[in-house]
């Protein structure tokens, strides 16, 4: 055989499996992808992401639920219904209004609304401050169809605090950030337009990168990682507007300095501990604090220990 025989059929070889791997992609992957895409970033209807109990599958995330739901209505009389309008969209949300100066947004992770916020109230008025329960857009009563990883969302951020300073008389604005909700807040912080009353930060669970905990969570729900993630980041940077290959905390948090408390999980298996403890040190703020909460999980760092979680949100917020 020749050698440029030998050569066209490794040529072709190489040809054969590039193009059975694209086949394979459009067939099998990208119908997951599509799924994946489709299921978590994107609202179809009214009661997608709507107000409730987001997975009532897990006892314990429901009796966290009943639990915040108690909690509001014991003081029911003190929240008020507010809204205002934020890149067009209406977006709402429940005040609990204590009589203080100071107030804190509660900003809640993927599928999560205003009353999701309800069960974190009570040690936030035990630090000194009101507190602001949001649906962000495309949740709950708010308007939007698309969630773009804080990009919008931190500016809905910034837009609400300037509702309460100017609507209630609020000198000092707080936010609590919680999964995306800490990637939404440290990006509010990071914009030119982030007024000076804003200050104040407790991250909950915040994640290093998208990539990084979006891979952890596919990996969680044994799917095909590669190309998935790939393709689902491809959707979501086409349909989204929002590149989320740029969606990394560890990065924003590196150009930002309010007052930090960054609470993190022993047991966080999307989000690690030593990545919030980095990202914590890395915070241009001279005035930061990092909690690691024993036996936490991501998002429920408060119901698997109340005590220590309750102690230090209520000790930061009152020195603060």
């Amino acid at each position: 055989m020749e050698p440029w025989q030998i050569a066209l059929i490794i040529i072709g070889v190489v040809l054969f499996l590039l193009l059975g791997g694209i086949v394979f992609s459009i067939c099998f992957t990208m119908p997951i992808a599509e799924r994946l895409y489709q299921t978590q970033w994107v609202r179809q209807n009214e009661e997608k992401f709507k107000r409730g109990c987001s997975d009532a599958s897990f006892d314990y995330h429901l009796d966290m639920f009943n639990q915040g739901m108690k909690y509001r209505d014991s003081v029911i009389e003190k929240i008020k219904n507010v809204e205002i309008t934020s890149l067009g969209d209406k977006l709402f949300g429940e005040y609990y209004d204590f009589g203080f100066e100071k107030t804190i947004i509660i900003m809640p992770g993927r599928m999560e609304t205003c009353l999701y916020g309800a069960y974190y109230v009570e040690p936030f008025y035990k630090g000194g401050y009101n507190v602001l329960c949001i649906d962000p857009r495309a949740h709950g009563l708010s308007e939007g169809k698309l969630l773009t990883l804080g990009k919008k969302e931190a500016i809905d951020a910034i837009n609400w605090a300037k509702f309460l300073h100017d609507t209630f008389n609020i000198k000092k604005v707080a936010l609590y950030g919680l999964c995306g909700g800490a990637t939404a807040s440290c990006l509010a912080f990071a914009d030119p337009l982030c007024p000076p009353y804003l200050n104040t930060f407790i991250a909950d669970g915040m994640f290093y990168s998208f990539f990084r905990v979006y891979r952890r969570h596919i990996i969680d729900e044994k799917k095909p990682v590669y190309p998935v993630i790939l393709e689902v980041m491809h959707l979501i940077k086409k349909r989204n507007n929002v590149n989320p290959y740029k969606c990394s905390p560890n990065k924003i948090i590196k150009t930002i300095k309010p007052e930090l408390l960054v609470l993190s999980g022993e047991n966080d298996k999307f989000a690690y501990s030593e990545e919030a403890r980095i990202m914590c040190k890395s915070c241009l703020s001279i005035d930061k604090t990092f909690v690691l909460i024993k036996n936490g999980r991501h998002s429920h760092l408060r119901y698997d220990n109340k005590n220590d979680y309750d102690e230090a949100v209520i000790n930061f917020l009152k020195s603060h």
